[in-house]
């Protein structure tokens, strides 16, 4: 995302929503300017994720975050189209807590929803900006789910609001 001229860009992690099993993922959001596809293999829990997303320019993509098991449902974003919020469903599946749901929302509608709505409800909303990364944990199911949020503000706005865990990078 480019930012207009004395304008910053933060990053702020929202989340994680899930459960504490797996091993943790995570995205390093460096040079990324919109996530592309969006992968997720699902059945009565989600199963696994899977990020295509571009780079300084090149798309690459994350691991599969997960199992193989599951039904594959992949949605491609239009180039002006970025994710608003995650809306999903977490709780037990088999002995252990995971995301049992995914929902994407996008400026120009939504995907999913994927899994089953069961448990409890959590949303990972991108106020004023756009979801540009993901990190969470995973073994064979998707254990837990949390989302980076790029989002454009004013230097001064920037200062009053306080915010230390952004990242911030300055666009002249």
């Amino acid at each position: 995302m480019k930012a207009s001229r004395g304008k910053v860009i933060v990053s702020k992690k929202v989340g994680p929503c899930g459960g504490a099993g797996g091993s943790a993922k995570d995205m390093d959001i460096t040079g990324i300017t919109r996530i592309v596809k969006v992968s997720v293999r699902h059945g009565w829990a989600i199963d696994a994720l899977t990020v295509l997303f571009l780079r300084n320019g090149k798309e690459e993509s994350t691991d599969r975050w997960g199992g193989g098991g599951g039904s594959l449902s992949e949605f491609t974003l239009q180039p002006s189209e970025y994710i608003t919020s995650v809306k999903g469903h977490m709780g037990p599946f088999f002995g252990y807590f995971v995301v049992r749901s995914l929902k994407f929302e996008t400026n120009f509608g939504a995907y999913g929803p994927y899994g089953k709505e069961e448990g409890t409800p959590f949303e990972l909303p991108a106020i004023n900006g756009k979801v540009i990364g993901f990190y969470g944990r995973s073994a064979g199911l998707l254990d837990t789910l949390g989302v980076y949020v790029n989002m454009e503000m004013d230097p001064v706005e920037r200062l009053i609001t306080g915010f230390k865990q952004f990242k911030t990078e300055v666009y002249e």
